[in-house]
């Protein structure tokens, strides 16, 4: 009881500014337990209605929506097919002659023009040859010519002095004469003909590949071919179209037309497409009847070499000049059981339905053959939420979208 009541006489004495102190700790654990707790609190925005509502244009409010123009432009997707490179022409070089390769005038993998020299066989004994037939022409006309004086002093002699048999004889050999200096100049001829494949001359522009036949090889007409040579520039490329692109294209153009209204080129591998046009080359005249394809060939200018026979490239076909269609953005269109169909917005800012018929569709547009007109504005955005006749608020036009 005694020790009581000392703690509270030193309770009464205790010193003014511990108290004021404690008051003070009090009030900002206080202070700390009241901002903690508004922290933990949602607070309302202060700029506006929450993100759900602003997407609601307000509580109950017309939706937000973003919209685009209707615009004109070209839509023109080609048809795609794997074509086949392959030359227009290419040969395969033989020797004519035996013998021995004296000189190769060409690098392998260059191109050569037509009447470059390429080989030249040793022409020694071939020289020789045409030498011997030159001189058995010369053989055969001195006797031709003696046979003629021969007959002609015959024939001018009385006739009581010569027989008829002697006459006949020298006709004979005049005939004889003029048949060997006949055959002598044709084995000229053929003499003539081996030296001149002692060159063997390049028949065709285009690239050599590689040879067989190197200096001091024996060639030969059974060798086989000493060298190819392939067309590269023009080129043509090789692709089946299916028939049914084929007769539509007939069917839409004519015969005539065709060449003029379509236009054929490549990509190739790289992803490179070209800048040149091909033209029609070669169309066969039956189907496949495995396949229902018809073989095509379209010529192409191949100057830079990009094209290599036997390569594959893609072969893109599509309309030469193809005209503006009416276009909508992809994500405006949507589909139901009554077909394809967009909101538009008028001026009043209602949205109305249109279906709409629909074409091809290239880079994120769709061509729309009725339906919409160019400058009406399609929604692209916030479409889940429009109702048709009902009243929309517009978003701000994006500046991605403007471009």
């Amino acid at each position: 009881m005694s020790e009581e009541l000392e703690k509270a006489k030193a309770a009464k004495h205790e010193h003014p500014a511990a108290k004021v102190m404690g008051w003070l700790v009090t009030a900002a654990c206080l202070l700390w337990l009241g901002w903690m707790a508004r922290a933990l609190v949602p607070q309302k925005p202060a700029g506006g209605p929450p993100p759900m509502a602003a997407m609601m244009g307000g509580a109950g409010g017309p939706p937000l929506v973003e919209v685009r123009p209707v615009e004109e432009m070209e839509i023109n997707p080609p048809n795609a097919y794997i074509g086949r490179v392959e030359p227009i022409q290419d040969v395969e070089l033989r020797a004519q002659v035996g013998g021995y390769v004296k000189l190769v005038h060409f690098k392998e993998g260059a191109l050569v023009k037509a009447g470059d020299l390429l080989f030249t066989i040793d022409p020694e004994q071939y020289d020789a040859r045409v030498a011997v037939r030159k001189a058995e022409i010369g053989q055969a006309e001195a006797a031709l010519d003696r046979a003629r004086r021969y007959l002609n002093r015959l024939e001018r002699s009385d006739a009581r002095a010569i027989t008829q048999a002697d006459l006949d004889t020298a006709r004979s050999d005049v005939a004889q004469g003029q048949a060997a200096v006949k055959q002598a100049v044709a084995n000229l001829a053929l003499a003539e003909f081996d030296l001149k494949h002692t060159r063997i001359i390049a028949p065709i522009d285009g690239r050599v590949g590689r040879t067989v036949a190197n200096v001091g090889d024996y060639v030969s007409p059974s060798l086989g071919p000493l060298v190819r040579i392939v067309q590269v520039d023009p080129i043509r490329i090789a692709f089946s179209v299916t028939d049914k692109d084929y007769l539509k294209a007939i069917e839409h153009f004519g015969t005539e037309r065709v060449q003029d209204a379509l236009r054929i080129r490549y990509r190739l591998p790289t992803g490179t497409v070209s800048d040149g046009v091909g033209a029609r080359d070669f169309e066969d005249n039956t189907m496949s009847a495995d396949t229902a394809t018809l073989s095509v060939r379209a010529r192409f200018s191949n100057k830079h070499g990009l094209l290599v026979p036997d390569g594959y490239v893609t072969v893109l076909v599509d309309l030469a000049n193809a005209p503006k269609s009416t276009v909508v953005p992809q994500e405006a269109l949507l589909t139901d059981q009554a077909g394809r169909f967009v909101y538009v917005v008028d001026d009043a800012g209602v949205a109305q339905r249109r279906a709409v018929d629909t074409g091809a569709m290239a880079d994120g547009r769709m061509a729309v053959r009725s339906g919409v007109k160019p400058g009406e504005r399609v929604v692209v955005q916030g479409v889940q939420k429009v109702m048709p006749g009902q009243p929309v608020t517009l978003a701000p036009v994006k500046e991605a979208a403007r471009k």
